[in-house]
């Protein structure tokens, strides 16, 4: 009996192969920077900065670091984040979000998970609260010109630290 299957598997195969243009890659997926989206973050941020009632700063990040996204959404608790999110010369991702929400309210929406202090890091001249996020990934959160900050992804600490040294000396766009 399988040597009467077996020829129809490969059969099935090669014609998925052929049609569909699989691949078969043990290492997991590949994935390729160049292909994701780009955003103009700073035209994103300024339009942001309009619909919310918090000062939005546009941070100055290395080069090499591309804008993927932006969005602006409304948590739960009624209050808004703006959100931005950077490809890093390494192909790791970064997102800062912005909002003047309560802070447990802020990073458990940004974190998926009930806020757990981990300790604290230094840097941009400020003082970040690190909290446990999603895929074992870590969130900086600190006030800052009347707003929270919050950096998360799967950076880096030294891209986590420079997105931080961006955000310390970046301006309000409003």
């Amino acid at each position: 009996m399988i040597f009467a299957i077996l020829p129809m598997v490969l059969i099935a195969l090669g014609m998925a192969g052929l049609f569909t243009q699989c691949s078969f890659n043990p290492g997991g997926p590949a994935i390729n920077p160049e292909t994701a989206p780009t955003v103009d973050a700073a035209a994103e941020l300024r339009r942001a900065a309009d619909r919310v009632d918090f000062p939005v700063v546009d941070p100055e990040v290395p080069a090499g670091w591309r804008a993927n996204s932006a969005n602006v959404e409304t948590l739960a608790s009624q209050h808004r984040v703006v959100r931005t999110g950077w490809l890093t010369g390494t192909g790791h991702y970064l997102r800062l979000a912005q909002s003047d929400a309560a802070e447990e309210d802020f990073v458990a929406a940004e974190t998926q998970q009930s806020p757990h202090g981990l300790g604290t890091v230094e840097a941009g001249g400020l003082e970040w609260i690190v909290y446990a996020s999603v895929r074992d990934e870590q969130a900086w959160v600190t006030p800052h010109n009347g707003a929270l900050l919050l950096i998360t992804g799967d950076g880096t600490e030294q891209e986590f630290r420079a997105l931080a040294e961006a955000v310390g000396s970046a301006q309000p766009v409003r």
